[in-house]
């Protein structure tokens, strides 16, 4: 590999080397862009990519359809896990959409399910004093 790649120009190029064939990749926000998850595809796996600032548009999309009320229906497809150490307690919720409607026109190959996940933490000990919640996006052809 030339010394001035970065992972989108990089990522082909592995994937290419690599026996994939029935395994779900998953790759970072960089990752997410539709050649990629073409070439996982064709090699006969199934990608779940991070969405991010690197996908504005679709990154709104998700913005604009998640509320955190979401996870407190019954009829959803959630998760939820609660880890304690190090000081704190984190709670990861999770749930899987297989309604695609919410991103409009974006295409994106053999796209079957859209993934929310927030992470909310609390320090032990401590009052809390506002909720720390990171969220994270997710598309998938799984």
């Amino acid at each position: 590999m030339k010394q001035n790649t970065n992972e989108i120009t990089a990522n082909p190029g592995l994937l290419e080397l690599l026996s994939i064939r029935g395994c779900l990749i998953t790759i970072d926000t960089m990752g997410c862009q539709r050649a990629i998850a073409k070439k996982v595809l064709d090699k006969g796996a199934d990608y779940m990519l991070v969405v991010k600032g690197n996908q504005p548009s679709l990154e709104a999309a998700f913005n604009d359809y998640f509320r955190l009320e979401m996870f407190q229906q019954e009829d959803t497809n959630g998760y939820s896990i609660q880890e304690v150490g190090h000081g704190r307690k984190e709670t990861r919720l999770s749930l899987v959409v297989e309604d695609l409607s919410i991103l409009g026109a974006y295409e994106w190959p053999e796209l079957k399910t859209l993934g929310i996940v927030a992470a909310i933490r609390e320090e032990r000990n401590q009052p809390v004093k506002e909720l720390d919640m990171k969220v994270r996006y997710y598309i998938s052809s799984a």
